[in-house]
């Protein structure tokens, strides 16, 4: 039976595992505290333990090594702080406001740091809602934190090499997802701008699971099994550059417009490799399984090849760009087809790595008060973002302390934690997500607390222990629930007298998720605000990638640590395309920003073509006459990404007939300033 592609993300990947060694991880440190001290003690050890885990991410061992010991001290440190101000009111709320900031200005780190930020948030909640003696729960929060990372760094070690073939296999999903989106060009009727938005929404997906496979592979503890696996990404980024190069010249659209079957072919091929790409994805998860790739697809190009040679038309266009598709794919397919070899032979891998200096790829972790301090600036968004959310909490403080009703009030600074993102549509998205999962964990907890069975809610809090944490980022609803579900039957097993508050767990979110809102809000982070420093960025990354692709003989380290550059400015602007259109005032902004993203992608694709035509075609190209063609381009290309050039760029003249190699170079170099020229043209509107 054939797993449906929209439910991989729900049953498989890197994301599964790390969530299982998690909740592994936090039921060691209760049994083995538990032995020890009793059953409540265990319970109060495994929530040190559920803290320090929130930045259990999936990383490299020599990043948890390092990440993981940070964690554990921000969590001891505002466990203690709020302990410390505890039965004073005027003091702990300076706490509160004083530990907000510090966890908001915490992801001037990065990424990696935002659940090293709730984790400090978590830790004070936590803390705030502990009955009895709150330095003695603090010595469980650093207790269980501290037998937390070893295991945790043992589970990472024993699972190094299953966890990047999790990775990888992730990665090839992802890769599928893309394809189809692309397969949307070739639908009759496409809306071109509309199905490039898609696409590069998922090259950010696509983006963000790549550079964590890199990182993974680079630092494996097994170098032999990290070049296999990182000679596959290489390899799938061949294919990458193979399917953006299938844009150039508007292709899909000339094909879609064929009085024939060309683009039904190609969207039918797409789809097909996708669902192989699927399948082999779960060969890499199976143990002892060799992964295959179909060779049927050549039947296909065949075929393809066929009709392009019936094709009666009169366009040349049409038909250069039947030719420029069928070429590309089959690029594609050698690419994809190269996946297994790279994967099982150490030889092939060091083919396929030759050149290159992994390191540079997935930079070393650096930890530094540096990056905070830069941002203690009025116009940084992290620095307002730290203000929103100190203020916030700050008010929901005042709140429980001002209504007697509020009992179990700490929720309402959980709620804050969870939902105020550094940006206004992240933190919207996040308070419809949050209320969404209280009340069905509220009613999942509820029905669980009624069965009244004591090794069932265990093994449910277990279960939510690692379904929270799995989903934090592919699907927070799912994370939401959990959690609601943690909490609540966290509470009870720590105190089985005490009924549990379910209905007022409720009612607090609701407040939580009010305020969230009403201070996010203040002194708001727009990502339509940011969205011209974003393309400006890109330009500037996209005129890097023209100036080395643009040149006879690339060094491939060159090459890729620029397209690495790229990858990752498109990935910034993916996910910026998908918040600022639910921006306030959008309406007028998002129509020219979209077209500036769609413009962007098809100069990108421009370029690329360029860099396969002459790998495809370098033994019928002259040297020195190519160099001196690209040298010219590439002055082209830059006057229009870096308006301080001046030179204009070469007229553009088709040539129908591109068996002379040299003329199929010069007419490509030409479109790529042409596409440069469009690309300025809109950036100058948007004050790029």
């Amino acid at each position: 039976m054939r797993i449906p592609p929209s439910l991989f993300k729900y049953l498989l990947g890197q994301h599964i595992l790390n969530g299982y060694a998690v909740a592994l991880g936090v039921l060691l440190v209760g049994l083995a505290v538990g032995a020890l001290a009793g059953f409540e003690a265990g319970l109060t050890a495994a929530s040190g333990a559920l803290c320090v885990s929130v930045g259990d991410t999936p990383s490299p061992l020599s990043a948890k090594i390092r990440i993981l010991p940070l964690c554990w001290c921000s969590a001891v440190a505002s466990a203690l702080l709020t302990a410390l101000t505890d039965g004073v009111p005027a003091l702990q709320g300076v706490t509160v406001l004083v530990i907000g900031f510090v966890a908001g200005i915490q992801i001037a780190w990065g990424r990696w740091a935002i659940p090293l930020s709730i984790l400090t948030l978590l830790a004070m909640v936590f803390t705030m809602g502990a009955p009895g003696d709150k330095f003695a729960f603090c010595e469980s929060i650093a207790l269980g934190g501290a037998l937390y990372i070893p295991i945790a760094l043992a589970l990472t070690r024993a699972s190094d090499s299953s966890g990047r073939r999790v990775m990888l296999a992730e990665l090839i999903r992802e890769f599928a997802t893309f394809l189809r989106r692309m397969a949307e060009f070739y639908r009759p009727g496409a809306d071109e701008g509309a199905a490039c938005l898609k696409v590069v929404e998922q090259q950010a997906s696509f983006s963000d699971q790549l550079q964590a496979a890199r990182s993974l592979s680079v630092h494996a503890t097994d170098p032999e099994s990290g070049a296999r696996l990182i000679a596959a990404l290489a390899v799938l980024l061949e294919a990458f550059d193979g399917m953006i190069a299938t844009m150039a010249d508007h292709a899909p659209l000339r094909l879609v417009s064929a009085p024939s079957d060309l683009a039904e072919r190609v969207e039918s091929l797409l789809r097909k490799l996708a669902d192989d790409l699927d399948a082999l994805s779960l060969d890499l998860l199976i143990a002892g399984r060799t992964p295959t790739f179909p060779t049927e697809h050549a039947a296909a190009l065949d075929a393809f090849s066929e009709e392009i040679a019936h094709l009666e038309t009169d366009d040349p266009r049409l038909l250069r760009a039947a030719r420029m598709t069928r070429a590309r794919l089959a690029f594609v397919l050698n690419a994809l087809a190269r996946i297994p070899a790279v994967v099982a032979s150490l030889a092939e891998a060091e083919k396929a790595l030759s050149g290159l200096d992994l390191k540079k790829f997935a930079p070393p972790l650096r930890v530094s008060l540096k990056p905070l301090v830069k941002e203690l600036r009025w116009d940084s968004h992290i620095f307002r973002h730290a203000l929103r959310l100190s203020a916030a909490l700050g008010c929901g403080y005042a709140l429980i302390e001002l209504t007697p009703g509020l009992r179990h009030g700490n929720w309402i600074l959980l709620t804050i934690a969870v939902i105020l993102r550094a940006s206004y549509s992240a933190t919207t998205q996040r308070r419809d997500q949050r209320l969404f999962g209280s009340v069905v964990g509220c009613g999942i907890a509820g029905a669980l607390l009624w069965l009244d069975s004591t090794p069932l809610l265990m093994a449910a809090q277990l279960s939510a222990v690692g379904i929270a944490h799995a989903f934090t980022r592919v699907d927070y609803r799912l994370t939401s629930v959990a959690a609601s579900v943690m909490a609540l039957l966290g509470l009870h097993l720590l105190d089985p007298g005490e009924v549990a508050p379910v209905g007022s767990r409720l009612i607090d979110t609701a407040i939580g998720a009010a305020l969230a809102y009403v201070f996010n809000l203040l002194l708001p982070n727009y990502e339509r605000h940011g969205a011209a420093k974003l393309a400006r960025a890109f330009v500037e990354k996209l005129a890097i990638y023209a100036d080395r692709v643009l040149r006879w003989n690339v060094p491939v380290q060159d090459y890729r640590l620029a397209r690495k550059a790229l990858i990752e400015s498109f990935s910034a602007l993916g996910e910026s395309s998908k918040l600022t259109r639910e921006n306030p005032g959008a309406e007028k902004f998002w129509p020219l920003y979209s077209k500036l993203i769609t413009q962007a992608y098809f100069t990108a694709a421009q370029i690329v073509t360029i860099k396969l035509l002459i790998r495809n075609r370098i033994d019928e190209l002259d040297p020195y006459d190519s160099a001196a063609l690209l040298d010219d381009t590439r002055a082209a290309v830059l006057a229009q990404l870096r308006p301080a050039c001046a030179d204009l760029p070469p007229a553009c003249e088709f040539c129908p007939d591109e068996s002379d190699a040299f003329a199929a170079l010069r007419l490509r170099c030409a479109e790529a300033a042409v596409e440069a020229k469009r690309l300025r043209r809109l950036a100058a509107q948007l004050g790029v």
